[in-house]
């Protein structure tokens, strides 16, 4: 039996499917770094780690020693810090996202039979309704970095056949994504910051829905194809009110009216245009555009990957649920 490489294995989602894929019976080797969240979880599933990096080819190499099939997870997201030039960030997200997968890529070439690669609902960009046939909109430097990655793969399929295969994960949510704990803290006060009433629709996806779609696209799915995975469409006010009470919280009608949040918004990005830079208060993206992908209709059909097979095993409630509870028993609600 070949290996099955997971980068990012110690990732939010990364931990899922490695948990999966090692209960399946495969052989895992997780690729981890040593600041990875969930490593401690991970090493308890008794698999394979190796310490590598996507910009260190001769890692990559050690890594791929024996392995067939590549799930390729790890990523730069969110900015390290607060302050960029304004290119800066884009740069330092490309570098990992772009960079990094073909340098995996190069790793793997004439070796696995599978490479299946997590891009993300931001490579497409945001528009109240697309399929895989829209045309790409980044608007975000993630966006644009992992759109790279993803066009710099599906030209390796076209031009020699590299064995790739694509999805494109909506607003991923269950339990061990710790980035979520800053929700609860607004819960506490019965409040969540809507820009708009939050009437908006937006992808989200439960993790354990998302790995279960992995696998089928892993096993049924054709080389050289996109994937979203988005569960069906449903309000923010819905979600994030159904999260709330899963913890015993909840979410009341106040809301931010959008109106009022142009002058701030803009009179950051004037400082920023005459300084030549980009702020990131708390490492966030936080700028005009936000205002409208957050008040805005965002959805992504799940027609295809529903036509593949694949339907949500997760209902909404049961997700929410399951994701309130393991925040509530981690002392994080």
């Amino acid at each position: 039996m070949g290996i099955t490489l997971v980068t990012g294995a110690a990732g939010f989602i990364g931990s899922h499917l490695t948990e999966a894929l090692a209960k399946s019976g495969k052989k895992v080797r997780a690729l981890v770094q040593a600041d990875s969240r969930h490593l401690d979880f991970v090493k308890g599933l008794g698999v394979e780690l190796v310490y590598a990096d996507l910009l260190d080819k001769d890692s990559l190499a050690r890594a791929m020693e024996g392995v067939d099939e590549v799930y390729h997870l790890a990523a730069a997201v969110r900015p390290s810090g607060w302050f960029y030039s304004r290119n800066g960030l884009f740069k330092e997200l490309d570098k990992v996202n772009h960079e990094g997968t073909l340098n995996l890529a190069a790793a793997a070439r004439g070796k696995v039979k599978l490479f299946l690669y997590y891009s993300s609902i931001a490579s497409a960009g945001v528009r109240p309704l697309m399929d895989e046939t829209c045309d790409a909109l980044p608007e975000t430097e993630y966006g644009w970095s992992k759109f790279n990655g993803e066009k710099a793969l599906l030209d390796l399929w076209k031009s020699e056949k590299f064995p790739v295969k694509v999805v494109r994960p909506g607003s991923v949510f269950g339990p061990r994504h710790l980035s979520m704990g800053l929700l609860f803290k607004f819960f506490r006060f019965s409040f969540f910051p809507f820009f708009g009433p939050g009437n908006n629709s937006v992808p989200f996806t439960y993790v354990e829905n998302l790995v279960d779609a992995t696998r089928l696209v892993a096993e049924k799915a054709p080389f050289g194809e996109v994937y979203f995975v988005t569960e069906d469409p449903v309000s923010m006010r819905a979600f994030f009110s159904g999260l709330a009470a899963a913890a015993g919280m909840r979410v009341g009608a106040f809301y931010v009216p959008v109106w009022m949040l142009y002058p701030g918004f803009l009179l950051k990005e004037a400082v920023e245009r005459l300084f030549f830079m980009r702020f990131f208060p708390l490492r966030m993206d936080v700028r005009l555009d936000s205002i409208r992908v957050a008040s805005h209709d965002w959805i992504c059909s799940n027609a295809k990957i529903k036509a593949l097979g694949w339907a949500p095993r997760v209902p909404l409630q049961e997700a929410l649920a399951r994701t309130g509870r393991w925040y509530v028993e981690n002392g994080l609600a």
